[in-house]
């Protein structure tokens, strides 16, 4: 406030008007002369003071009271109170080209690195869940803000490359480059470093055999890894399943207690079915749109893992995935209905109260729908999308293979099982038989999953 004040009057200090006599009304003068002096616009005015007043100023002048040395110093102050370093905000007064590279690695560790701790916390405390918090972890990669100059990095690099902890790969990821193949993740060893007693018995490197003697990479072997490569991309999306589907079934519940509520009350169950009827007709519409998002993000990123084990282009599948959600909320619907309609049966037959059973039926909708659906979904659509990228691929055979199932006879028992790409595994009604009982198929199986909690994924053979 007080340099704006200062550089207002011509950034000259303020004085005063001194009269022999007395005035008769001194606020006249004070205006008329501010409106004469004061402002940039009135500076080098020539003043005609009468009857023997003069002009005397008042105060230090600014210069000798270093006021500008005191602006340069506030930028400094408040630069100090967020540990900003001074030539991030332009003061280069004091700063030069040895200490700059060192006051940016200051500001890295001590004011960026304590923020990014407490937000690294706060994401594990506040976005992971339990379980969560044991396999995901938040962390801020400052690498970017540490950069040096090129000779600085291409320094290190070549040190960690020649003492082996860093490959060509490495170097070119850190510097936002492409790798080169294969050949770059290979890691250097510095031979002149092994001890003395070792140097004779080291090897001699022969040159490579020729390429027909060179055993054909393992193409089945490749894609079972692939396959459980998928299986885990997958199982990353389950949280994000669980969580749609927990808003599709908290609407369900919500909207269908209200109704139990409403029309079950005197155990007459006709106005309930109505409003049942009327109700999934409808509901198919929003499930779909409700759960629409997270296919097509599960669907995209399996299409694309899918063409590569198929060394194709990665097809459209945008309306094949519109088309899976919407069989899926009419399947879910129809599965709401159903269940809900059995118990008032149920009810009806027994004599029990509808409303009753209807609510402990929704309870347990709440508690463990969502994470059923996940678990099924995730493992039901990777296999269907990854089905229809090998058919667009133009592949003609799938392997099922047992992905996490080791403990399940039934998932081994068609483990390796090979059919023609349009031809299901398991025919409607066949049944799978082991030590532990008799599993009967109620449609055709093209793809896993084959039962709750089935991991299992199909290759391309």
């Amino acid at each position: 406030e007080y340099g704006a004040r200062f550089f207002k009057n011509g950034a000259k200090p303020g004085g005063v008007l001194e009269h022999p006599g007395k005035l008769k009304n001194p606020e006249s003068l004070r205006k008329s002369w501010n409106e004469m002096h004061q402002g940039l616009s009135n500076q080098h005015r020539i003043a005609i003071l009468e009857e023997g007043m003069k002009y005397t100023q008042i105060g230090i002048p600014p210069n000798d009271a270093q006021f500008l040395e005191t602006r340069k110093f506030q930028k400094s102050e408040i630069a100090s109170i967020y540990r900003v370093p001074p030539h991030m905000i332009a003061d280069l007064e004091r700063a030069t080209f040895s200490n700059i590279e060192h006051q940016s690695i200051d500001f890295v560790v001590h004011t960026i690195r304590p923020w990014l701790v407490r937000w690294e916390q706060a994401i594990k405390q506040k976005l992971f869940m339990s379980l969560e918090g044991s396999q995901y972890f938040a962390e801020f990669l400052v690498d970017g803000l540490l950069r040096g100059d090129t000779q600085s990095r291409y320094a290190a690099y070549s040190v960690g490359r020649q003492w082996g902890w860093l490959s060509a790969n490495d170097v070119l990821e850190m510097e936002n480059k492409n790798p080169i193949g294969e050949q770059g993740d290979i890691y250097l060893v510095p031979m002149n470093m092994v001890p003395a007693e070792q140097a004779k018995q080291m090897p001699q490197i022969n040159a490579p055999e020729p390429e027909e003697n060179q055993k054909a990479p393992d193409v089945e072997k490749r894609n079972i890894n692939a396959a459980r490569n998928r299986s885990r991309l997958a199982k990353r999306y389950e949280l994000l399943f669980q969580d749609a589907a927990a808003r599709v079934v908290a609407r369900e519940v919500r909207d269908l207690k209200r109704a139990v509520k409403k029309h079950l009350g005197e155990r007459d169950s006709t106005d309930f079915y109505n409003y049942m009827d009327d109700y999934y007709k409808k509901a198919p519409e929003w499930i779909k749109k409700t759960m629409l998002p997270v296919f097509l993000s599960l669907g995209e990123a399996v299409r694309d893992a899918a063409a590569q084990e198929a060394g194709a282009e990665p097809p459209e599948t945008t309306e094949w995935i519109d088309g899976y959600a919407e069989r899926y909320a009419a399947q879910h619907a129809s599965s709401s209905s159903g269940q809900v309609a059995a118990l008032l049966t149920e009810a009806r037959a027994e004599g029990l109260d509808p409303a009753e059973l209807v609510d402990e039926r929704l309870n347990e909708w709440e508690e463990k729908r969502p994470g059923k659906i996940a678990s099924r979904e995730t493992v039901e659509q990777c296999n269907k999308i990854a089905r229809f990228v090998f058919i667009s691929a133009g592949v003609t055979r799938l392997m099922w293979v047992a992905v996490g199932s080791e403990s399940c006879p039934y998932c081994q028992e068609l483990n390796g099982k090979i059919v023609g790409i349009q031809a299901p595994f398991l025919g409607a009604s066949e049944t799978l038989e082991s030590d532990d009982g008799r599993m009967r198929i109620n449609k055709p199986a093209f793809t896993p999953q084959l039962h709750d909690g089935c991991e299992c994924q199909v290759i391309p053979v």
